[in-house]
This record gives C-alpha cells, structure tokens and sequence, in this order.
C-alpha cells in the first residue's frame, strides 16, 4: 500500500516517466552499440566521440543558457518570450561557428589529425543548431510538466539514430562514419517536439513584443552572465579526455576512451538527466511558494543514494566483459570504465540538484568552483601524459580530481538549500 502511495507521487511519477524514455533509449543505444564496434573502426569512434565532444562544449553558449529560465517565470508569456530571444541567439551563434570553421578548417584539421576526414566540421554548426533548438523546447515542455513528449522524443532520436548508423555501417559509404546518424536523429528528435509544440507557439505569437523579451533577458542577465560560463567550463573539463588523448594517444585511444565513457555514462545518466529535469520544476515551485528547498535535496539525495547501489556494481561487474561484448579491437575499454566510477558515482548524487545554482543565483561562487575543477582536470590529464607517459595515469588522475570536486559540489548544494531569500 505504501509503495502503491510512493508511485502516486507527482515528483515520483514524472520521474518515472523521464526515465521509462532515457532507460529506453540507453537500451536501444546499448544494442546498437554491439553491432557498432564490429563494422566501425576505433579511429571512427574517435572520431565521432570528438565531433560529440566539441557539440557539448559549444552547446552551452549557443543560447546563452536562457531556455534554462524557462522553467522559472510565473506566466507562460514571459517564457515563451525567453524562449524566442534563446531561439534567436541560437541562431546568430551558429552562424559565428560556421564562420570560424571557414577561416579555421586547416588548424583544426591538423591538431586532432582528421586528414581526409575534416569536412565533417562543416556539420558541426548543423548539430549545434538542432541540439540547442531540442534544449528549448525540452524546457518548454519541463515548464508544462509534459515530461511524455521529453521522453518519447530521446526514444525516438535513439532509434533513428541508431538504425542509420548501423545502415550506413554496412553499406558502401561506411567511411562516413557515425556523425551523420547523429545529425539526422537530432533532427527527427526536433521535429518531434515542434509537432507537439506547435499549435501553443501559435497562441503565444498573437502576444509577442520583442521589447518585453528583451526586457526579460535584461532580467535574468545572471544565466548567461554566469551559468554559461559555468556550462562551458563544466562541458569543457568533462570531454577534456577525449580532445586531449585524441593528442596525446592518437583517434583510435580516443575512441576507446570515448565507448568506455559512453557505456558508462549512458544509464547513469538516463536516471540523472531525468531526475534533473524533475527536480529543477519541483525545486522552482517550491522556492517561488517559500518551500522548504533543504528537505527536498535531501530527500533526492535519499533516492539517489539507494539507486545508484543497484545502477554501479551491475555496470562494474559487467566492465570485465566489455572486451568481448565489443570485439578484439576494445582492449582494455573495461578498465577505462572502471577507472571513471568514483568520479560518475559522486557526481550522479550532486548533478541532479545542481539546478539550485540556477533557482537561487548562486552562479557566481559555481562559476569559480569550475573553473578550478577545469584547470586541475588538464592538469591531472597533463601530468598522466607528461610524467608517466599513460592514460591509465591520465583517466585515474582525471577520475580522481572528479571524486572530490563532486564532493565539495555537494556540500556546497546542501549548505545553500537552507537559505530563504529571494534570489531574482
């Protein structure tokens, strides 16, 4: 009876609705993934986990991170309002990194040894634009607690994505790679939310005023001020790895690197992401009626805590099998999994809250947090390279540096949920 309670919950429920659409995504990834490394080459994966990494460290700027206050006016105009000024800077960016890419191309090309394969930077500002369009709409639809259209649209970018990328696998244009599955599942993913969307875009056209959006950015001119900068640096510090082993080891250890992130990160972040999403609307709620914002991280934290016992040592036991789930090429891909736990097993208890930065203003002292966390993560990288000439040495130092920067996040995140005062 008390279970049959528990799942009633609003909280519980739409948490149970994003991760029913991130579990199943992760599963039709995982599946896709197995047939993957058997026709794709290590330095394609390199390759695409490159392309993948440098789309999450521009993602951040390519709206300013306004669509995240979406979730944050009271009236669903003043939104809406945000959500167009985050549509139009979108646009403008992705126009700069187009431009960039003409005059940087060569550079570019050399420094990560893309060689016959650089035309695949021309895609880059395509992605950007598809992945920072489905970010606003996510939180529009997180805004209206329509977390279904959230979850069915990552169920459906997965499969499209997938079933390209294992057709052009196996067929004649296999040295594309994996990039443009990405593209064209982004961008079913994408029209997918509009369709959902549409019809409310069109109610909220007839009261549109550029001046009040405009107004309304001056307003929350702490998001990108600070949590851009704090979005990119975040970014950047996580895909540090793969740029940097791209350099120092070479495409094909990159790619290794890149699978063992991804199997790893897949499911823990299938249940962080949509914990997130949840909380950042609860969270938002609770602070705007004067709530108790401290009962509610710890009460999270709680779940998380009794999740992540069944998520972790299922993914650490099948870690020694990863080698000959993926093929002979893998070698060693289960100990770069290994390597990453203390790092995503203290993060996946402070990321989801870390919307308290963003609820309460507090964007400034994350803002300095990050940038050390980035400067120690090139340096633990930098030394494991440099001095042992390893990326064992590299990721332990990598993981290692995570482990306690999460720590300290998560203090940082309970201490602040005790404060009352408005914010905005």
């Amino acid at each position: 009876m008390q279970l049959f309670s528990f799942l009633k919950k609003e909280f519980v429920k739409n948490v149970l609705t994003l991760v029913k659409g991130s579990v199943a995504s992760q599963v039709i990834l995982y599946l896709s993934i197995l047939v993957l490394t058997r026709i794709f080459s290590t330095e394609l994966f390199g390759i695409y986990m490159l392309f993948s990494s440098a789309l999450l460290v521009l993602k951040p700027i390519s709206t300013l991170q306004y669509e995240v206050s979406l979730v944050l006016p009271k009236k669903d105009q003043d939104a809406f309002h945000l959500g167009v000024f985050s549509f139009v800077v979108l646009l403008v960016y992705t126009l700069l990194i187009l431009f960039g890419i003409l005059f940087l191309k060569d550079t570019l090309s050399d420094f990560f040894g893309l060689d016959k394969l650089s035309f695949f930077l021309y895609l880059l500002p395509i992605s950007v634009l598809f992945f920072g369009s489905i970010s606003i709409f996510e939180f529009w639809n997180n805004r209206k607690k329509t977390f279904g259209n959230i979850s069915n649209g990552l169920i459906l970018k997965a499969g499209s994505m997938s079933a390209i990328q294992i057709g052009s696998g196996l067929s004649p244009f296999n040295y594309l790679g994996l990039i443009p599955g990405l593209i064209i599942g982004q961008f079913l993913h994408l029209l997918f939310l509009l369709g959902k969307s549409i019809k409310e875009i069109r109610e909220q056209l007839k009261g549109f005023r550029w001046n009040q959006s405009l107004q309304l950015a001056k307003k929350y001119k702490d998001i990108p001020l600070f949590n851009t900068v704090i979005s990119i640096t975040n970014s950047l510090s996580n895909e540090l790895p793969v740029i940097l082993i791209s350099n120092y080891f070479g495409l094909g250890a990159a790619g290794i690197y890149g699978l063992a992130a991804k199997f790893m990160k897949a499911p823990v972040g299938a249940f962080q992401q949509s914990v997130y999403q949840v909380f950042y609307n609860r969270a938002s709620n609770v602070y705007n009626q004067d709530g108790d914002l401290h009962s509610l991280v710890l009460k999270t934290t709680k779940n998380l805590l009794i999740l992540s016992m069944g998520l972790f040592l299922p993914l650490f036991l099948i870690s020694f099998a990863l080698e000959n789930l993926f093929g002979s090429n893998w070698k060693d891909v289960g100990l770069y999994a290994r390597i990453l736990i203390p790092w995503l097993l203290t993060g996946f208890l402070s990321n989801p809250i870390n919307s308290l930065i963003v609820v309460l203003n507090r964007q400034k002292t994350m803002l300095v947090l990050d940038v050390f966390l980035l400067i120690s993560r090139f340096l633990a990288l930098y030394f494991g390279y440099h001095y042992f000439n390893s990326i064992i040495y590299s990721l332990g130092f990598f993981s290692g540096v995570g482990f306690v920067f999460n720590v300290i996040f998560y203090v940082y995140l309970l201490s602040i949920s005790k404060v009352n005062s408005k914010s905005y």
